[in-house]
């Protein structure tokens, strides 16, 4: 018994329309998504910056000040376990999945570590 609503001449029609409006809700989400990094960045640079120029000017920061600003600029987690090599349909439609909290990478770490021990031996 065939079903009749697969001998329509609408059907095409219709899947086109719908992969046409699931690539643009991506398009849309991926748009964003790049703003929101390119702001992050801009804000991160922004922090640098200003500690660099008062460690520069050889003002004293206190390590509490120091921590709250190398929070603000902690860059967000890398992708771990082939996260981000494909884009599901899943993530087209409800987006991305966020992580809870950013992991600080080895290289930063080590270069909070000594930047702590370089203030500590200015005091």
């Amino acid at each position: 018994m065939p079903l009749p609503f697969l001998s329509s001449p609408y059907l095409p029609h219709a899947i086109y329309s719908l992969a046409i409006t699931s690539i643009s809700i991506h398009l849309v989400s991926q748009k964003r998504v790049i703003t929101e990094d390119r702001a992050r960045v801009a804000a991160r640079i922004s922090i640098l910056e200003s500690v660099s120029k008062q460690l520069q000017e050889d003002k004293n920061i206190s390590l509490d000040e120091l921590d709250r600003l190398h929070r603000l600029a902690r860059p967000p987690a890398a992708k771990v376990d082939g996260q981000g090599e494909g884009i599901k349909w899943k993530e087209v439609f409800l987006g991305p999945k966020r992580t809870a909290e950013p992991e600080m990478s080895e290289l930063d770490r080590r270069d909070w570590e000594k930047m702590k021990k370089e203030l500590e031996v200015q005091k």
